[in-house]
């Protein structure tokens, strides 16, 4: 199975990556610049050890024609030289957050996939451009549409690429004519209360940046339009622990010809996400229901690297997935809407969008 998956990334890998370039505000600089790294595996540099970014990357980026982990950057020394010993990594591609921007200088490292705090991935996406490093980060992109910004318009004056990681998130949608009505939920269940999650000076929000992202981008993309209205509210049940952050948010939105998204996310419950459509097809009214998000085993972390390393290199990209761009302008939208989410909120009233 590794070597079938492998032929099939070294051939038609990088299936969404179309999305990231062909709208990313540099027009595609992933191409005849890094004409010198198209016969190599890029090097990454993972900034943040949590379990996001080392639950499987090392085995699965190991002997990938597209990517390897050449670097660590962590607060953690101790921790950082472990997974350094057990992958291989010289002491001298191991970095700090303080020594960071040494990375400059180190020609090992072609990408930095900054898997740290939310209230981070700015600061670090800034730094890593500014030493000439393409940037993957991880979802949300930031906690504000300003920061979104100032990540797209770094990597676009120092002419590097960023993108932004993705869920798998449904395919089948493309069966639909009009929709009617798509309902989405995602819920985490955060019972730490020392968690980083809880902790707005880090996370930037609650349930709708850490849960809502995938949902709304599914509603947004499903629909293939932008909403032009919204209208929320948050609800509390537990106002000791969720003191700082929402803890459960829900939404509707409105879309051209009558479409409306319902959606519903939290921190305090455990269980499956659900995603129920409403629309045409072949003129009959059609109903899908399914678990949210879905399964993709296409689309891991890994997959995203070396669809990103790739499209870097100008190698080909195929199929296109729309539904699971890595577009750092797509990220951006869905930070719009959930600043309109949240002044819904806070205002108790219907916003307007676009």
């Amino acid at each position: 199975m590794a070597n079938t998956r492998r032929e099939f990334l070294c051939t038609v890998s990088a299936a969404a990556a179309v999305g990231v370039l062909q709208n990313n505000p540099l027009e595609n600089p992933l191409a005849a610049s890094e004409s010198t790294t198209a016969d190599r595996p890029l090097g990454v540099a993972l900034v943040g050890l949590g379990s996001q970014s080392t639950q499987t990357l090392f085995s699965r980026l190991a002997d990938s024609p597209l990517c390897r982990i050449n670097a660590l950057v962590s607060s953690d020394a101790a921790k950082a030289r472990a997974y350094a010993d057990k992958s291989g990594i010289a002491g001298r591609h191991i970095y700090s957050y303080d020594s960071f921007d040494k990375i400059a200088d180190d020609a090992s490292i072609d990408i930095v996939y900054i898997a740290l705090p939310n209230a981070m991935h700015c600061e670090f996406a800034v730094r890593a451009a500014q030493a000439h490093k393409h940037v993957l980060c991880e979802s949300p992109m930031a906690v504000s549409s300003a920061q979104c910004r100032t990540m797209i318009d770094a990597c676009a004056e120092h002419s590097r690429s960023i993108a932004v990681a993705s869920s798998p998130l449904p395919l089948p949608l493309g069966c639909f004519g009009h929709i009617h009505s798509i309902e989405a939920s995602h819920a985490l269940s955060i019972e730490n209360p020392n968690s980083w999650r809880l902790d707005p000076a880090l996370s930037g929000g609650g349930a709708l940046l850490q849960a809502g992202i995938d949902v709304l981008r599914t509603q947004r993309l499903g629909v293939a339009s932008d909403p032009l209205w919204v209208i929320a509210q948050e609800t509390k049940t537990d106002a000791q622990r969720f003191a700082q952050v929402d803890e459960s948010v829900t939404w509707s939105l409105g879309f051209a010809q009558g479409t409306i998204a319902h959606g519903a996310v939290s921190l305090n419950y455990q269980g499956p996400g659900q995603l129920k459509v409403r629309g045409q097809v072949r003129g009959q009214i059609a109903n899908l229901s399914s678990a949210f998000p879905s399964t993709n085993h296409y689309w891991t972390r890994a997959d995203q690297l070396e669809t990103f390393a790739a499209s870097i290199q100008g190698k080909p990209v195929f199929p296109d997935n729309r539904f699971n761009p890595l577009n750092a302008d797509e990220a951006l939208k869905d930070m719009l809407i959930a600043e309109a989410i949240l002044r819904s909120i806070k205002d108790r009233c219907q916003v307007q969008l676009g």
